[in-house]
């Protein structure tokens, strides 16, 4: 039987929109984004929410929700959307050279060490190109949330993804101050933090992360409680270096507070440790010339003894 491909006309108006709103919860930020007002994007929406016969958010003056009506038009219409941005992008660049809007889906602790030492220079070789670095603790679905690629530590990374090495293997460390320890004492093994005031990070899923230590040959994880919750590792390392709890953070982001004393490890013979930090993106038959171009790049100027 002949598969019917006509799409109605018009279904398809609004979508970049609607996407833009559902992943920045603002209008006025989309509108930003797209280059147009924000009475354009709402007008736009009002359009899309009328031929779908539902609101798809909930607008108070502080906040953009999605209702359940959006939260099912999301899922389905992302990864529609990107496949056929992919394929226009795919038939628009063939050839060419790279160009388009490139994203980038990091976590935090990675923009600034990996992307100082090429910024300047992959801006400067590739003009036509527009990149765009979205600071990200969680591990977003790359092709709902319109990315190119992420950069993530390797265990987390799913099988089904390309993953190139960016950095070495490093421990995450438990830390504090020497005023801290002065005041406290030190914790002997990791079971002694439960009665210690610790830092904790808030992951942008929403849960804490976990404190984890090696026991042996497995990998445990201890409950911690304390007076001060954060959500990326420069804040941590604030807060610990003012004495008032102990912290844990990537071992490289430490090296220059040890030295200067401001720091000191604990508990390092029992520190877990991950496979170093991946770019990874999703396995296509082929990568658009633009994230060709930007791993090429990456490869050959990234600092081999990069920080996070």
């Amino acid at each position: 039987m002949k598969q019917d491909l006509t799409i109605p006309h018009g279904v398809l108006d609004g979508i970049e929109a609607f996407l833009r709103v559902a992943e920045r919860r603002s209008f006025s930020a989309a509108a930003a984004d797209l280059g147009v007002s924000p009475s354009a994007i709402s007008q736009t929406i009002k359009g899309l929410e009328a031929r779908v016969g539902s609101p798809l958010f909930t607008r108070t003056t502080r906040s953009v929700g999605l209702t359940q009506a959006g939260e099912m038009f999301l899922e389905r219409a992302a990864p529609a959307y990107g496949g056929l941005a992919d394929a226009y992008e795919a038939a628009r660049n063939l050839g060419n050279r790279p160009a388009g809007r490139l994203r980038i889906n990091l976590m935090r602790g990675a923009i600034q060490p990996m992307f100082e030492p090429i910024l300047a220079g992959f801006c400067e070789a590739y003009p036509e190109i527009e990149l765009e670095i979205f600071g990200d603790d969680g591990f977003s679905d790359l092709s709902k949330g319109g990315f190119d690629a992420g950069v993530r530590m390797g265990e987390s990374l799913d099988a089904d993804m390309i993953a190139i090495r960016l950095t070495g293997p490093f421990r995450f460390v438990a830390f504090g101050a020497p005023a801290y320890f002065d005041r406290f004492g030190r914790p002997e093994n990791p079971a002694d933090l439960r009665n210690h005031r610790c830092v904790r990070l808030r992951m942008s899923s929403g849960g804490l992360m976990p404190w984890t230590f090696i026991d042996g040959n497995r990998e445990i994880e201890v409950g911690v409680t304390g007076p001060v919750i954060v959500n990326d590792q420069a804040s941590i390392i604030m807060a610990v270096r003012s004495g008032i709890a102990i912290g844990m953070a990537a071992e490289p982001v430490l090296k220059e507070h040890v030295e200067r004393g401001d720091v000191e490890v604990v508990l390092a013979d029992r520190a877990s440790s991950t496979a170093g930090l991946f770019l990874y993106y999703p396995n296509r038959k082929q990568v658009m010339p633009k994230l060709r171009a930007f791993i090429d790049y990456a490869r050959d100027h990234i600092p081999e003894n990069i920080v996070v």
